[in-house]
């Protein structure tokens, strides 16, 4: 069987790989320094180079890329420790309005003139993806909506111009698309793990306009939710490669009794476990990318699955990585200590292993 490239996923790596090259550790940290955790003309770029139009149907100004195509230029990102928010207000809100057909905001995401934020997480209610608690009613006069509830957890919130919320409404799932600055809307923002910006939001009673409906079933928005865990997947595996090969590199220069750290048999140990882990996320994720004729049902659970295990082998080489370095490895002065604290935020969105152990087995 043929794993190579084709010719068009060869040109969204070595674009990618153009996008991020000259991110040093110094700029990536002063780039999460700023106050909304990231940089706007750095996102119009990045969305210039047709990044996120690869979610988007060509019908909606997009280029329609498989899953592969995405899994690649995640995959490069991390590789690269790319601190741009691609996949959380990139392709996820992408993916979703493309579903629903929402052309008029989904042009303005394409062109990298305005940002989503999914706003899912309830208060309470650990890792569950169905909201509970954010409840729609109808206004009385028939003129939209009355949203009262709370998220929390909604990553790039600060960079947000729009807040795609999920809610109740009538006993069904629903979406709908907030302007971030529509008065009621409260914002409490706060710093991740990996340095960007998470948001809290409170609705009170929030009149919401009837245009604000998004027309997008439960199951198109599982989905949606379904490939960005396996995009989730990808950026940890290009991020496994990254702390694996800069390990290998540190143990052959550090030395210690006037010797490389690399010639102690037990380090050498390690990093053959690190790098046996390493092959079988690949193996992982080669096989659920090459699933493509599963039924919906059945690939999510191929997915979740496949999502727990490579959490535990991604943090199982960050860890052994950040040991080899010593005290230096968790900071941010070093690749890993940036590398480790982004594969903490992506092996618990939308469930850590447990979780996502136990939905492979409902799916099942």
């Amino acid at each position: 069987m043929n794993f190579d490239l084709s010719e068009t996923q060869e040109m969204f790596r070595s674009t990618t790989e153009r996008f991020t090259q000259n991110l040093d550790v110094t700029a990536r940290t002063k780039l999460r320094a700023l106050e909304s955790g990231y940089e706007r003309t750095r996102w119009t770029e990045l969305c210039e180079l047709g990044l996120l139009a690869v979610a988007a149907k060509e019908s909606q100004g997009g280029l329609e890329g498989s899953i592969t195509d995405l899994s690649v230029i995640a995959e490069t990102l991390g590789n690269n420790n790319a601190p741009d928010p691609w996949l959380e207000n990139g392709i996820l809100p992408v993916s979703l309005l493309s579903k629903a057909n929402h052309e008029s905001i989904l042009e303005e995401l394409l062109n990298g003139s305005k940002i989503a934020a999914l706003a899912f997480a309830e208060p309470n209610m650990r890792y569950e993806l169905a909201p509970r608690h954010t409840v729609a009613l109808p206004s009385q006069d028939g003129e939209g909506y009355q949203l009262s509830g709370e998220k929390y957890l909604v990553m790039g919130g600060a960079l947000a111009d729009y807040f795609l919320v999920t809610a109740v409404c009538q006993d069904e799932f629903s979406l709908f698309c907030l302007a971030a600055d529509t008065p009621g809307i409260e914002t409490f923002p706060y710093r991740l793990a990996d340095g960007s910006i998470g948001t809290t939001l409170r609705f009170s009673s929030l009149h919401v306009p009837a245009t604000a409906w998004v027309n997008l079933s439960a199951q198109q928005y599982l989905q949606s939710i379904t490939e960005a865990c396996l995009l989730c997947c990808s950026e940890m595996f290009g991020l496994s490669k990254l702390a694996f090969d800069e390990t290998l590199q540190y143990v052959k220069e550090r030395k210690q009794f006037d010797v490389p750290i690399g010639s102690f048999q037990s380090i050498q140990h390690g990093l053959v476990d690190c790098y046996s882990e390493l092959e079988q996320i690949r193996a992982t994720l080669l096989r659920i990318l090459l699933l493509s004729d599963e039924s919906p049902e059945r690939w999510r659970a191929e997915v979740m699955g496949a999502k727990s295990f490579i959490s535990d082998a991604a943090n199982y080489i960050a860890e052994r990585s950040v040991q080899y370095h010593g005290a230096m490895g968790i900071t941010d002065e070093v690749v890993i200590g940036h590398a480790l604290k982004r594969i903490i935020m992506l092996s618990r969105l939308f469930g850590d292993s447990s979780h996502n152990l136990k939905q492979y087995m409902e799916c099942a």
